[in-house]
């Protein structure tokens, strides 16, 4: 019996397909990423709100909590999300730390999740997922709160395909609210996630 490298191996003969993946055409260029992201994101449904530095993004976070009422915050243990954390925390909001079980998770009025990158040309947020962030953070919660820098806003996904060189557990893209049109083309938000999506965009880190 033959083995599996030697029959790929004769289709690739046959076919004349290459052992390797395409090249990848380079990364557009932008003279503002961070607008062009703020713009693509706002029209996708996403409230931006532009912070000058962490503790700001801690601030903005307290004061929307507050006048939104939220009572129980599931989060990541990550740096860039710990001010808002201390913040909630001190003003007596059920923190929700990673390892919560999903029905504590649904039960949350925000999900607040860091941001490792984001996709200026589709306004797109790109959420890894570890022990330290959970992928039901962003998932499970109506509200999904993200804490973004605007150094880590590339052009498009071909720049983000450069930059990432190990694989996490998962490579969540969000781009919007959830939404879906399945039933009778009629646009459904929040049909199998957040409703809404709110981003804290940090222009300088304190």
């Amino acid at each position: 019996m033959m083995s599996r490298e030697a029959v790929l191996g004769r289709i690739r003969a046959a076919t004349g397909a290459s052992t390797g993946l395409p090249a990848l055409p380079p990364p557009l260029h932008l003279d503002d990423p961070v607008a062009l992201f703020a713009d693509r994101a706002g029209q996708v449904g996403v409230q931006i709100d532009v912070v000058a530095s962490a503790t700001g993004a801690a601030d903005r976070a307290a004061e929307w909590c507050t006048g939104r009422g939220v009572t129980r915050a599931a989060v990541w243990s990550t740096p860039d999300v710990a001010p808002v954390v201390e913040r909630l925390r001190g003003l007596g909001i059920e923190i929700l730390a990673p390892g919560a079980p999903p029905d504590a998770l649904a039960g949350a009025d925000v999900g607040i999740t860091g941001a490792e990158w984001g996709i200026a040309e589709t306004g797109t947020l790109v959420l890894p997922s570890g022990p330290d962030q959970p992928r039901l953070v962003s998932l499970l919660p109506p509200v999904h709160l993200a804490v973004l820098r605007a150094d880590r806003i590339l052009s498009d996904l071909h720049a983000l395909f450069g930059r990432v060189d190990t694989l996490p557990s998962a490579l969540t893209c969000i781009t919007g609210p959830s939404r879906s049109a399945d039933i009778g083309l009629v646009p459904v938000l929040g049909a199998h996630g957040p409703v809404e999506v709110k981003v804290l965009l940090i222009q300088v880190l304190s």
